[in-house]
């Protein structure tokens, strides 16, 4: 009679830990599937339109596509003249030996070669940065961008 009770024991206890398991699933991708996972489990019942899910679902995709933010970030140059791209490596190794401290990102935008510095939340954030740049950039300026912020 004690191996049964035993065995019946391990059994429930067994089955609650795995039902425990998958009932606190916290890394589930995002919040609609953690709503659909208590909807089954039975802790509240979600009524949505198919239409709000596809676009959720679209909002998702978009968002993983474009990461950043919106905000801004200085230009301290620009050309697209004989030569530009070896000009802008030159002006981003000098910008870096000098600001080590600011994120610095090459681009080539329509035969144009550029360099952005910083990732700034607010266009004061900008200008006080700015400041301190113009002394060795003195064509720099703040331009709106997305941005990519750091955790």
């Amino acid at each position: 009679m004690r191996i049964i009770t035993v065995f019946i024991l391990t059994a429930i206890f067994s089955v609650a830990a795995l039902a425990q398991s998958t009932r606190t699933d916290v890394n589930a991708t995002d919040a609609l599937e953690r709503l659909q996972q208590r909807e089954m489990n039975g802790q509240g019942m979600i009524s949505m339109d198919k239409l709000v899910q596809e676009h959720y679902r679209k909002h998702l995709v978009y968002n993983s596509r474009n990461r950043g933010i919106e905000g801004y970030r200085i230009r301290i140059f620009s050309d697209n003249g004989h030569g530009a791209k070896d000009e802008q490596m030159r002006v981003r190794a000098r910008f870096l030996s000098l600001h080590p401290e600011i994120s610095s990102y090459p681009e080539y935008e329509g035969s144009y070669y550029k360099i952005y510095v910083g990732n700034f939340r607010t266009k004061r954030d900008a200008l006080r940065t700015m400041d301190i740049i113009r002394k060795d950039f003195p064509d720099a300026f703040i331009v709106e961008d997305k941005i990519i912020i750091e955790e």
